[in-house]
């Protein structure tokens, strides 16, 4: 008998108080409560991250600790910010995940940020990505465009095949343009205009003029 209650004496009780947040300075917290300011840590549940003035709820325990379980008040339209040590994940292993905002979200990362899915859909007025490197592997691409610009210091393309079909062509060649082929076929259905300050046309076998007609001068 003397030794259970021995055990009940030594029993760990835990009880819980309101207090305001005084000071609130990393995993150390001062609370003032009705029995005095306590020093306090934020228990592993509460992860909305308390602020000075805020009404929090703290576990007191007989040993001496002291837990800020949760925080009921802050003030209207003061921030809150969700903290957690170590890795967090979210899990839902039924169901969607909604992230809804008015003003904006932002998303940050000293390193990388990776979204794995089945399908990706972007949805937005405007768009800026600014890169300072830039790998894209893809099987098919589709782009719909009403119009682009490109500026670059560079551009390297190595293709297999390439064709383009457009309306109107113009293109401004500021200093030299070279073409470097096995054959080359250029086909007009009206007229075909080359003109230079000075004009060469230099085989090393064959050179062919057909027409009804042939003016040289």
């Amino acid at each position: 008998m003397r030794s259970l209650a021995r055990k009940q004496e030594q029993r760990v009780q835990v009880t819980q108080e309101l207090g305001t947040v005084v000071r609130a300075g990393g995993a150390a917290l001062v609370v003032r409560t009705d029995a005095g300011e306590l020093q306090a840590r934020r228990a592993k549940g509460c992860l909305l991250e308390p602020e000075a003035g805020d009404l929090v709820l703290v576990a007191v325990v007989t040993d001496g600790r002291c837990y800020v379980l949760s925080v009921l008040e802050r003030e209207a339209g003061a921030p809150a910010s969700l903290v957690a040590d170590g890795d967090l994940n979210i899990k839902l292993p039924a169901g969607r995940l909604g992230i809804a905002a008015q003003e904006g979200i932002g998303l940050v990362s000293a390193r990388e940020v990776s979204v794995v899915s089945a399908g990706l859909s972007v949805n937005a007025v405007d768009g800026d990505v600014a890169l300072q490197r830039l790998s894209f592997v893809a099987t098919f691409l589709r782009a719909e465009l009403d119009k682009a610009k490109v500026l670059a210091g560079s551009l390297d393309s190595v293709l297999d095949r390439l064709s383009q079909r457009v309306k109107r062509a113009y293109r401004t060649v500021e200093e030299s343009d070279h073409l470097r082929a096995e054959r080359v076929d250029y086909v007009a259905k009206k007229t075909m205009s080359l003109r230079g300050e000075n004009t060469l046309l230099t085989a090393q076998e064959l050179v062919k003029v057909d027409g009804e007609q042939i003016h040289l001068g």
